[in-house]
């Protein structure tokens, strides 16, 4: 039987029934509606929702921001003249049932106070009710204007749909809901309950609200001029009005809430850069970011047309709904290559079963951090299924795949449970590698898992613990000595941090023994540290490694690993109970489950499609390799590189090959890995970036290389913590995370 020869690559796919089975037959288009315009519809859906998903923590803040800064002005004048404040209390703004001195009091409160609380996210709802109500008061016993009622609105509805996650509310909710504080999971439970009921209803008013200032600016309605005091008409000034009226059918029909959005948002500020409206303030262009991310509310076109996507475009409520008849497409493994793949995928009408070992995705760039004690191991990875809760077509397993049946298109996983699939992806990446030397292992753990970070940390700390414990000399230089094999960017950055952590943030805290007087010794068979940077950036790493404290040899073998020493070469003997392990990787045993072809690393060899070569040089044509697990050429000839990007590009591009093949479109060209540059990073100071014409080191290089970790880290929470913890190191010169844990700790 014949493969799909649009993704076939120069080579034919050729199968028989002993090699692989065929591909289902494309389901796809016996679908009610045309694979096109499902696609189509999906990828448009997504892209929205996760997009607003995305931006609005940031537009929240920003928004929460300027209405906050615009009362806090207000309330740091009058707290700075308090006779002039009295005296508006008195004159310009009496409350009858307040003393002047106790209104003013307590408008300068709101006005501080709120503000604030507002920008903080802390008791957001009850700081947005006292300044929305201030406001309104404002509005309707003193000076009525535009800017009260667009930021009363815009409280009012914070009120009941709280902030969003970059809040100290949204932080300690969780917390709070499981406390033992009196009516604190009620009122944890209520937020969420209005958020997710009464806030839509407050949207879908004020979208009505404005669809009568529209038609009231436009002369179509004359309200009575007690109900004018209450409709922000001049934002839209400039506007014919024939306009208004198009805009208002709109906000009537509540269709097309980005359309209204930015829509607006361009024409108000095209009437104010023309002179038209001259006076438009930020506060309007507030409101409409809010209506842009949170929708038309109930009662709209918009959320009728959802619906409909839902029910019989998206199928992403519930996975029960997910027709048998859309293929199957599993994907072993959850780290970058695994999670771009199954990001590419669940646009699609497929069905979608990611499988893991574990039950979170690791971020391994930064698992020195915690091997190192500067970040928690909650900083640097998230739950997977908290990744795609919100896609129906995606299914999380938590199990450890032993065996591939490619004749009957099965895997088997845990303790015999068996799954089958239609396309299978292979991302299980790689572990490590001590060259046949597999009895060095336990006296030189490397870094690929939290468990490998967590011992890792406890068996430098406990170095430095047992050296403070011990009289005898000779063991406290042996335990004050750690050596790192292998100098590339994890040896590297290994290095650079147990020296900052011995010299820097545990220097005043041992009382017997002086921590920086621990060596730190980086061992690398090549002639040079980072061989796979330019031979300067190479030269700048190891001048600030030796800055640092950082013994550096090169040239140098390991030929043996002990509990209490190394040896390099023949004759050269160090004396550790500290040996770290960064020389090499493996990959798993993926192709040994299919017994395909693998290169030395035991890296199942692909074709130009990502597609695994079986031990005949066939390809299966519906099992791909990718990340650490594919031994690809796909770097101008050479084998490209185990990064994060590499991984990533290579799951994107595996989703475009299924996406093709069962839409019967054009496949992509073969996979052609695009380099983007690599860095590494020494200390808290300094680090090398190689961009191919661009090459940086130093500080810069330093902040470019913390920019691109956080941006690359999964998670809103996870940027935020790192980011924080960062801060603190970087500051107080501290680490923050020494503790020692798990049986070593116990």
């Amino acid at each position: 039987m014949q493969g799909p020869r649009e993704c076939a690559g120069q080579e034919d796919i050729t199968m028989t029934s002993e090699t692989a089975k065929p591909p289902a037959p494309a389901p796809l288009q016996e679908e009610r509606y045309s694979p096109f315009l499902r696609v189509t519809f999906r990828r448009w859906t997504k892209w929205y929702l996760e997009g607003t998903e995305t931006f609005w923590p940031v537009s929240d803040l920003v928004i929460r921001f300027f209405i906050g800064m615009w009362f806090l002005r207000s309330g740091l004048v009058k707290a700075t003249d308090w006779d002039t404040a009295l005296l508006l209390a008195t004159v310009e703004y009496p409350v009858s049932w307040m003393s002047p001195t106790h209104a003013a009091m307590t408008g300068i409160a709101i006005e501080i106070l709120g503000p604030i609380l507002l920008i903080a996210g802390l008791f957001t709802r009850p700081a947005a009710f006292a300044m929305a109500a201030l406001t309104i008061v404002s509005q309707a016993v003193y000076v009525p204007t535009t800017t009260n009622l667009i930021v009363s609105a815009m409280l009012i509805w914070y009120v009941l749909h709280g902030p969003a996650a970059f809040s100290l509310d949204r932080v300690l909710a969780f917390g709070f809901k499981s406390s033992a504080l009196p009516l604190a999971r009620p009122t944890i439970v209520a937020w969420d309950w209005s958020r997710e009921h009464l806030a839509p209803i407050v949207m879908a008013i004020l979208r009505l609200w404005m669809g009568v200032t529209l038609l009231t600016y436009a002369g179509v309605i004359e309200p009575p001029v007690a109900v004018m005091t209450w409709l922000p008409a001049t934002i839209f000034l400039g506007f014919p009005d024939w306009l208004a009226i198009f805009w208002a059918v709109f906000f009537f029909t509540g269709f097309g809430a980005v359309i209204v959005s930015y829509g607006l948002f361009f024409l108000m500020a095209a009437f104010m850069i023309t002179g038209a409206h001259p006076n438009v303030t930020l506060f309007p262009f507030l409101f409409l970011a809010i209506y842009e991310a949170k929708g038309a509310g109930i009662l709209s076109a918009d959320r009728a047309i959802l619906a409909w996507l839902e029910k019989n475009i998206l199928f992403d409520r519930d996975y029960s709904e997910i027709p048998d008849r859309w293929p199957h497409v599993v994907v072993v493994g959850a780290g970058f290559g695994g999670l771009a793949a199954v990001e590419g995928l669940k646009r699609l009408p497929v069905r979608i079963t990611l499988i893991d070992k574990r039950n979170y995705h690791l971020f391994q760039p930064l698992l020195y951090q915690i091997a190192t004690a500067t970040l928690n191991p909650a900083d640097i990875a998230a739950p997977i299924r908290s990744l795609f809760k919100g896609d129906g077509n995606v299914r999380v397993l938590k199990g450890e795949v032993n065996g591939i049946d490619a004749q009957n298109g099965t895997l088997t996983y845990g303790d015999g449970s068996e799954l089958s699939y239609d396309r299978l992806v292979l991302a299980t990446g790689a572990t490590h590698s001590y060259f046949g030397r597999d009895e060095w292992g336990p006296f030189a753990p490397g870094l690929k898992t939290i468990e490998d970070g967590v011992a890792v940390r406890a068996s430098i700390l406990n170095a430095f613990e047992e050296a403070e414990a011990s009289d005898d000399d000779e063991r406290i230089k042996r335990l004050l000595t750690f050596v790192i094999v292998g100098a590339g960017p994890t040896g590297v950055e290994l290095a650079g941090a147990i020296a900052e952590l011995a010299k820097v943030s545990v220097e005043r805290e041992f009382r017997t023994i002086d921590p920086a007087s621990a060596r730190v010794i980086l061992v690398q068979s090549g002639n040079r540290i980072l061989p796979a940077f330019p031979e300067e950036l190479s030269a700048k790493a190891a001048q600030s490694l030796e800055d640092l404290g950082v013994e550096i040899r090169t040239a140098g073998r390991v030929t043996e690993i002990a509990e209490t020493h190394v040896r390099i070469g023949d004759d050269t003997r160090l004396d550790t109970e500290t040996v770290l392990w960064a020389a090499g990787v493996a990959a798993s045993p993926a192709s040994k489950w299919l017994g395909a072809k693998a290169d030395r690393a035991g890296r199942a060899e692909v074709n130009d499609h990502m597609r695994v070569l079986g031990a005949d040089g066939e390809a299966f044509a519906n099992i791909f390799a990718i990340g650490d697990t594919a031994g690809s050429n796909a770097w101008d000839g050479k084998p490209v590189p185990g990064l994060a990007p590499a991984a990533k590009q290579a799951g994107a591009y595996v989703s475009k090959v299924i996406e093709a093949e069962l839409l019967s479109k054009a496949c992509p060209g073969p996979f052609t890995y695009k380099h983007q540059g690599s860095l590494a990073t020494i200390g808290r100071k300094s680090a090398v970036a190689d961009f191919g014409v661009f090459k940086i080191s130093g500080a810069t290089a330093w902040w470019l290389w913390g920019l691109v970790h956080v941006g690359f880290l999964t998670g809103a929470r996870n940027r935020v913590t790192v980011t924080v913890n960062w801060a603190w190191s970087f500051f107080a010169k501290h680490s923050g995370v020494r503790l020692i844990t798990g049986k070593e700790g116990s």
